[in-house]
């Protein structure tokens, strides 16, 4: 498994335990290593970062993930918007590859971080043809019966 994703990994479950009081389960794969482009569904969230670590890195959430962890976070509410979850979505994100940059910035791979933005669609395929890197990471959300991804294309500079 690449270096990246088990920090990634490692990121998405401190980040939901401590935001979300959820734990979430990383599905085992012997390769993390996806063929481009990947396909996304649901709500996701997209934060770039650039310098020795240049990429983006996709934290993908079913719809009914997303809605639940809006409610964890601002309580709970039926009619909760569509914004008000996309904002949770782009922050959980932006917390995610903020906690992955500082992994890898102990490593010596420094970046900066754009803002979080948010897309929203069924079989939504995303690339990145200028990154040598493209990786996945699945997680079972057993608490809820909701699914994870996190999909992330990188390139790091020696």
């Amino acid at each position: 498994m690449h270096i990246i994703s088990t920090f990634a990994r490692a990121a998405a479950r401190e980040v939901f335990a401590t935001m979300l009081n959820i734990e979430v389960a990383a599905i085992e794969t012997e390769d993390d290593v996806a063929k481009p482009p990947i396909e996304i569904s649901g709500v996701s969230g997209g934060v770039s970062f650039t310098g020795k670590m240049t990429g983006i890195l996709y934290l993908n959430l079913t719809d009914g993930l997303a809605k639940a962890a809006a409610n964890r976070i601002l309580g709970d509410d039926p009619a909760r918007s569509d914004e008000e979850v996309n904002d949770v979505v782009g922050e959980l994100t932006n917390m995610v590859t903020g906690n992955l940059k500082s992994k890898m910035a102990d490593r010596g791979f420094n970046c900066a971080l754009s803002i979080p933005t948010v897309l929203r669609g069924l079989q939504v395929s995303v690339d990145n043809l200028q990154s040598p890197l493209s990786l996945t990471s699945s997680f079972n959300v057993p608490e809820i019966n909701e699914k994870l991804n996190i999909c992330i294309f990188a390139r790091l500079e020696e």
